[in-house]
């Protein structure tokens, strides 16, 4: 009988006929580990990057976003304007990889994507191929295990962790190095961390930033690296208004591009999140400065790659029970809406008999494919050991919590956005103008039940989440799932202004 990896090998290798550039169909005709790890070797120096992996240890499912608020570029573009982009042909696995249309069935024919195991082996193998590559950690790993397995040369941190990894680089926070030196080929790597610049001991200065980079060029470096988890804008805003930086490899947002995105002289790598890609790039170095940059995005498609045998063994096996199933697909990388947000949302009602229930984006998920099982893991990583509590408010304070929302994903100033994606509701509509002023985005809050305005000084009981207090999220959704056997979830509307 033909197995799943020989059925996805050869509609990987059926990919090379669909008229792409060799440059931009490499990454889609791959149909082995051997092929995926293919890279044309440049210079003395290679770099690996990955980042938020976000606790995402066994190989999943994610659905990319189909909707991205934002102006008309990298890395907002999604769907068609993506595939054109980049030159990714429909239906072929970086289709699968990057877009979401057609997703529950891309999905179950490409299979999952990450796992650490796998990336052990990724990472492993080229560090073999290539001694002295410099792995670059992100940050947003959510599991010391990735620290202790992938064993980065260089990291820094987000804003889940309560203390910073030892020797973590953070150049925006007290109390850490803020940077490391690497010497290949006989020239001068410099790497600057930025940590989550929402931590409480972190902060920012462009000055200062600047005087950092200049620095290490100073002291010889070749080239100076920014490792970022500030965000994509952010980190465009420092491309634009630093001089002296080579790369900047982009965390927080957990965007992938198949190729740097480039302003000025600056080239901005991004991987992802969820362990779903590695990014390589080899430099070439000439008159003591990069002279030449090659890139590849790798896939990490769990059924094409042997996983590492200490790190399985480190993994265990998770005892996983199934809750229920999903009707409809589970997904959370939306700017305005999602289904496992949504499902959240009801499951939080249900529990509480409250009027409307507020949840803030998921950072990480696992998407479930329609009729998928809904596993304890998948409810252990979406509940993120959060409680839910009622609280009475009225209908204005209903309004600022979705203002101070809006302004955290949607400021002016990139270097003020905590996220990309706004807080989704259950039991209520409302409009959102993103590019409003501040405390002027939200508007038209709607009950659903009876579909009525809600008045500002109108009394209501709201679900919400904190840190503790209240009822366990987890077993809440337990209990929500259990009852129904098979869930579906409708996002509430969102009417998006301008």
């Amino acid at each position: 009988m033909i197995t799943r990896r020989e059925v996805l090998g050869q509609m990987i290798a059926a990919g090379a006929g669909l008229g792409l550039s060799a440059r931009q169909g490499m990454a889609q005709d791959r149909y082995d580990q051997a092929a995926l790890l293919d890279f044309y070797p440049l210079g003395d120096i290679t770099l690996l990057h990955f980042s938020d992996l976000c606790g995402m240890v066994q190989p999943h499912h994610l659905r990319p976003a189909a909707v991205r608020y934002g102006p008309d570029r990298v890395p907002n573009l999604t769907g068609e304007a993506l595939r054109i982009r980049y030159g990714i042909g429909g239906r072929t696995p970086m289709d699968a990889a990057m877009t979401a249309e057609g997703f529950d069935a891309l999905g179950a024919i490409y299979g999952p994507m990450g796992g650490l195991a796998q990336l052990a082996t990724v990472i492993g193998a080229v560090r073999s191929a290539r001694p002295g590559a410099i792995l670059l950690d992100g940050g947003g790993s959510g599991t010391d295990l990735a620290g202790a397995l992938l064993k980065p040369d260089a990291q820094t941190f987000d804003r889940a962790v309560p203390q910073p990894p030892p020797g973590a680089l953070a150049a925006n926070a007290e109390g850490q190095p803020d940077h490391a030196v690497f010497t290949r080929g006989g020239a001068q790597v410099a790497v600057i961390g930025l940590a989550d610049p929402h931590r409480p001991e972190t902060g920012f200065s462009l000055e200062g930033l600047q005087q950092a980079v200049a620095a290490r060029r100073a002291a010889g470096a070749a080239v100076v690296i920014l490792l970022s988890q500030m965000g994509f804008e952010a980190d465009r805003a420092l491309a634009s208004g630093l001089e002296g930086v080579d790369l900047i490899f982009s965390g927080r947002s957990g965007h992938a591009l198949p190729e740097p995105e480039v302003l000025g002289g600056t080239h901005i790598v991004a991987s992802g999140a969820q362990g779903r890609f590695v990014t390589r790039v080899d430099i070439a170095v000439k008159d003591g400065q990069m002279a030449d940059l090659r890139h590849g995005l790798i896939p990490v498609f769990s059924e094409l790659i042997r996983p590492d045998a200490t790190a399985l063994q480190a993994l265990g096996t998770e005892a996983d029970a199934a809750v229920g199933s999903a009707a409809d697909m589970l997904h959370h990388r939306d700017s305005f809406s999602g289904t496992w947000e949504a499902l959240i949302g009801d499951a939080m009602l249900a529990e509480t008999g409250a009027d409307l229930a507020l949840v803030p984006p998921l950072r990480a998920a696992e998407t479930i494919l329609p009729g998928q099982p809904i596993l304890t893991r998948h409810l252990a990583q979406v509940a993120q050991g959060r409680h839910l509590v009622k609280r009475r408010l009225t209908g204005a304070a209903v309004a600022v919590l979705l203002e101070a929302a809006a302004h955290a994903a949607f400021a002016e100033d990139p270097f003020a956005r905590q996220d990309s994606r706004m807080m989704r509701a259950a039991g209520l509509s409302f409009a959102i103008a993103p590019g409003a002023p501040e405390g002027a985005r939200i508007s038209d809050l709607t009950l659903l039940a009876g579909g009525r305005a809600l008045d500002p000084a109108e009394e209501i009981t709201v679900a919400l989440l904190q840190a503790g207090g209240g009822t366990a999220l987890e077993p809440a959704l337990v209990r929500y799932i259990t009852r129904r056997g098979q869930v579906t979830a409708t996002p509430a509307p969102v009417v998006v202004k301008g």
